[in-house]
């Protein structure tokens, strides 16, 4: 669900990417690996019940076909914006998320359990203190135009997003480690980044698809080019995008599609009932009784990334009433965290305490618990806070699983004495007039790598939670200059702790990242962020 930032959610612009993450359980998703929605409840180390969608047995994986080239993949996502665009530094959505993953390559590329493989540098390595990074390119690649991949090209699609003006939403991910100046190109196969400050996790960050290299000067995307797998054939925001096969792709034989078709179809059911009719073959963003309806069905299958994505309500934590740490708890013992997963994906979620990694990660804190629901002692803490006649709030969400979580919400903080007004919001302005606008608004976010989704998420400034604590920075930072694994566990196991304490994010748990796909759809792969990739399916 998260495509939106990698937000989780594939109808709302990535959650990111931040689409966002298995959690190390399994190693790349790959459609027809055999894995399906029974194995929900894997997850190692849930902080709470992970609920089957289906007690049922379910038929043994069929061997897996030999890839067959040729033929058009219909892919339906749930949305995207009135502003997307083909740039890669721009990728925001799902729309321009899944964009990116056809038009351009990375340096490096992570699998769900964020173990990077090479992509366009067949090597790299750091210094002993992580300040110095070198990365060697793959020889012979070439853009869609015929022109060769240079370190320049690599430097320049890396120092764009390092321009303000050009506001990438992953400016904060880098900018606090590297300036553009400190980008070497001592050769055409090599690229130096010089880092302002250590960051043993600076790959992670290059394998989001924003950093998908372009060539060097590029300043249009009315045509784009890239290195990826598929060229650009046409484009319309909020409706379709049409990709070509690369016929000149650096990795031998791929992709065997001849090409792929994206449409947005918002609503849910709709994008499933046309896979379960045969009009498309893969479709995004399935959730709550849509997923029984493809388990059922003779026509199609599942794919999915347990803990794949975090919902979250976020408020303002430098503003009343959530700058009030009494309020703020009061906020936390008013979440019904079964209730609310419940009503975003039924039986598809892990609830869990306010932070964004979840339980099966490395980084999370053994321990780490989420507050009780306890209506009584959230109306207590608000009395002592000065709401001695309770709370109003007003919350603004858009209709999915945002709107869901907030109406779950609404009712739970009923209780408390906590009176929340939510507003529905159109999804095609959500992301211009309400993300960072309003002081209280849901959202979801695909999984990232701990030290990626920290950093943007609560340590960039500005965040959706306006939250700034110099005491959680400094623990991230730390985390970021130490390559002791240990030491970076306890680091990131305080900030961690800090946030489920003291932010006033609500995030009540994990939903189960779920696609469906026609049962003739072979070799694609998810990946966290909300990146999927194309250049290894086929149709059978």
């Amino acid at each position: 669900m998260t495509t939106e930032h990698g937000h989780d959610d594939a109808s709302s612009p990535i959650n990111r990417r931040d689409f966002l993450r298995l959690g190390g359980a399994v190693g790349a998703a790959v459609l027809g690996s055999g894995l399906g929605l029974e194995a929900f409840g894997a997850a190692a180390g849930a902080t709470g019940p992970t609920r089957r969608l289906l007690e049922r047995p379910q038929a043994a994986p069929r061997p897996a076909a030999s890839p067959t080239r040729g033929g058009t993949l219909r892919f339906a996502i749930a949305g995207g914006a009135a502003t997307d665009t083909a740039d890669p530094a721009l990728a925001f959505d799902s729309f321009t998320i899944y964009t990116a993953c056809f038009l351009y390559d990375t340096l490096v590329r992570a699998d769900v359990n964020f173990t990077l493989s090479p992509g366009l540098a067949t090597d790299w390595s750091a210094n002993a203190d992580a300040t110095t990074w070198t990365f060697k390119l793959r020889d012979g690649v070439q853009f869609h135009d015929g022109g060769l991949l240079t370190s320049a090209d690599v430097a320049y699609s890396v120092k764009r997003i390092l321009v303000p003006k050009l506001a990438s939403p992953v400016l904060g991910n880098i900018q606090p480690f590297l300036e553009a100046k400190n980008i070497a190109t001592p050769d055409p196969s090599t690229v130096v980044f010089h880092l302002t400050v250590p960051n043993a996790f600076f790959p992670q960050i290059l394998a989001l698809a924003n950093f998908g290299v372009v060539p060097s000067g590029t300043a249009s995307f009315a045509k784009p080019i890239g290195t990826g797998p598929f060229v650009l054939e046409s484009l319309q925001p909020l409706a379709n995008a049409l990709f070509t096969r690369n016929p000149s792709y650096w990795r031998s034989g791929l992709p065997y599609l001849d090409e792929v078709q994206m449409v947005v179809i918002e609503d849910d059911s709709t994008r499933t009932e046309a896979l379960l009719g045969g009009s498309e073959d893969f479709i995004d963003n399935v959730t709550g009784s849509d997923i029984e309806l493809i388990q059922r069905s003779s026509r199609a299958k599942q794919l999915y990334i347990p803990a794949g994505g975090w919902e979250d309500l976020a408020g303002w934590s430098n503003k009343p009433p959530f700058n009030d740490p009494l309020v703020v708890q009061a906020l936390k013992h008013a979440e019904n965290r079964e209730v609310q997963m419940n009503a975003i994906l039924p039986g598809g979620y892990d609830v869990g305490p306010d932070v964004p990694v979840p339980a099966s990660d490395p980084f999370f804190p053994a321990g780490l618990k989420p507050y009780p629901y306890d209506p009584d002692y959230a109306k207590f803490l608000l009395k002592k806070a000065g709401y001695k006649d309770g709370l109003d709030l007003t919350l603004y969400a858009y209709a999915g699983d945002k709107l869901d979580n907030a109406l779950a919400y609404q009712q739970t903080a009923k209780p408390a004495g906590i009176d929340i007004h939510v507003v529905t919001w159109p999804h095609a302005t959500y992301w211009t007039q309400v993300y960072l606008a309003k002081p209280f608004i849901g959202d979801s976010w695909a999984r990232l790598h701990t030290s990626v989704m920290l950093q943007e998420a609560f340590v960039s400034q500005p965040n959706e939670f306006h939250w700034n604590s110099p005491g959680f920075n400094a623990l991230c930072a730390a985390a970021l200059r130490t390559t002791d694994e240990a030491r970076q566990k306890t680091l990131y196991g305080d900030a961690l702790t800090i946030l489920n304490e003291h932010c006033s994010g609500l995030i009540p748990g994990w939903v189960h990242q779920v696609y469906g796909a026609g049962n003739g759809v072979e070799g694609v792969e998810l990946t966290n962020g909300g990146q999927v990739y194309f250049d290894r399916a086929y149709l059978t």
